[in-house]
């Protein structure tokens, strides 16, 4: 519930603006109540203001035509479910809900008071009063879904198991080095290059500092700061300091490596291993994730039902 009434607050910032000049008519019957094109329309602002920043002109008109379809049996939907909730007494003792929701989002919004609340909403052509019934309507139908959807929902324990198992790289945290380097680019002969490099590199491997050494010696950017380069997702390393570095332990440095301009050394400054989070720290996200894959198609079912017994008419274009 909270996630929905939450959101809501985006339309207040976005606006619920409609075209100034409209007929309304009716596009759709659902049992006894009706969807106007002003309220479909209310609903396709959102959606608007969203694929404009994708599209313009006659492409951005021919998205939000293909979207109007989908909004529109939203809407149906949420009709059938407020309908269903109304019918089995979901409405009793919502109004404290309504208030503690509402004084939720003021606070979390930085607004002073009610006032400034209403002020706010009157800026975009709203009403607390209106706002408020629409927050009715959302914690209305999250009570019921919650109770005919939610309730049908298990997480067992060896299914929880079983999803860490076979997703194990969603919570691993990957191999990550630290490393420092000492560069030195070909000045004259080669060779010579890169006998005095292979010189530095065993004066490293013998335990002599490599900071001091890359301030003495590098060429390279690092050289300030004693070659330090940061750290790194081996996985995310360029190809051949990937290689170079894979089985290079701890405090070691790396083979002389031959680069476009020169030659590299690089020393493992730290090596922190890869590591499979324990399944008791990740449970919570492993239960959210199993619990959004289980909800969507037991809502489907729910709304299928409520659709199967409903008599709904929908008419003109928005069909």
């Amino acid at each position: 519930m909270n996630r929905i009434v939450y959101a809501v607050f985006a339309v207040i910032v976005f606006g619920w603006n409609l075209p100034a000049k409209i007929v309304d008519r009716i596009v759709a019957q659902v049992n006894d109540d009706i969807i106007t094109l002003s309220d479909l329309n209310r609903e396709m602002q959102a959606v608007r203001q969203e694929l404009a920043t994708k599209y313009t002109g006659d492409q951005l008109e021919e998205e939000v035509k293909k979207q109007e379809k989908g909004v529109l049996d939203l809407l149906i939907q949420d009709k059938l479910l407020l309908q269903k909730a109304v019918e089995l007494g979901f409405t009793a003792n919502v109004d404290v809900q309504v208030s503690a929701a509402l004084e939720r989002i003021r606070k979390e919004n930085n607004i002073k008071d009610m006032q400034e609340f209403e002020r706010l909403l009157g800026q975009q052509g709203q009403s607390l009063v209106g706002y408020r019934d629409y927050i009715r309507k959302r914690i209305t139908i999250s009570s019921l879904v919650e109770n005919f959807v939610g309730s049908r929902i298990t997480l067992l324990s060896t299914e929880i198991e079983k999803y860490y198992n076979e997703h194990s790289q969603l919570f691993t945290t990957p191999e990550e080095i630290t490393l420092s380097e000492i560069v030195i680019p070909i000045e004259g002969d080669a060779a010579e290059t890169e006998a005095k490099v292979n010189d530095i590199r065993k004066r490293a491997a013998q335990g002599e500092n490599f900071a001091t050494l890359a301030s003495q010696y590098s060429k390279g950017p690092t050289a300030g700061k004693g070659g330090g380069i940061g750290s790194y997702v081996t996985g995310k390393l360029n190809d051949d300091i990937a290689k170079a570095v894979a089985s290079v332990k701890e405090g070691d440095v790396t083979p002389v490596l031959k680069t476009k301009d020169g030659f590299a050394i690089y020393k493992v400054d730290t090596r922190k291993i890869a590591a499979r989070r324990p399944l008791e720290e990740v449970k919570p996200e492993i239960q959210r994730r199993m619990w959004d894959q289980k909800y969507a198609p037991e809502l489907e079912k729910f709304v299928a039902q409520l659709k199967e017994d409903a008599y709904i008419q929908i008419f003109g274009e928005a069909k």
